[in-house]
């Protein structure tokens, strides 16, 4: 699916446009001809992500009550995956009814940029 950008991602100003292809129910990859993110379901991994968007990002991305949408985050995959790091502080929302996306900085709320995914999976032991 082709979004429109219409809330930068940082440091990625330029583009305008992403392709967001699902891997499985969890994981995304969010692409275009210059730069590739992996994208995870940060309510997979913490029940306790919650925030809210100004009204002006609500009005960017046309999300209302009634909008379709998904939150997503940019995490670095690294090996072994529990080394793997999730940007909790910046997420992705898509506006899936009209196909338009953007990040927004929830600089309120205490998450972080690189945030270790070990800390947020169980361990098997």
């Amino acid at each position: 699916m082709t979004f429109e950008v219409v809330l930068s991602i940082l440091g990625f100003e330029e583009i305008k446009k992403f392709e967001l292809e699902k891997i499985n129910d969890n994981f995304y990859m969010l692409k275009n001809e210059k730069v590739t993110f992996t994208l995870i379901n940060p309510f997979l991994v913490r029940n306790d992500y919650d925030f809210e968007i100004s009204e002006q990002e609500q009005k960017a991305l046309k999300i209302d009550e009634n909008t379709n949408f998904l939150v997503f985050n940019i995490m670095i995959v690294n090996k072994p995956f529990v080394e793997s790091t999730v940007n909790f502080a910046a997420p992705l929302i898509f506006n899936m009814d009209k196909k338009l996306m953007g990040q927004v900085i929830l600089e309120k709320y205490g998450y972080g940029l690189t945030e270790p995914l070990k800390n947020y999976i169980k361990s098997e032991k």
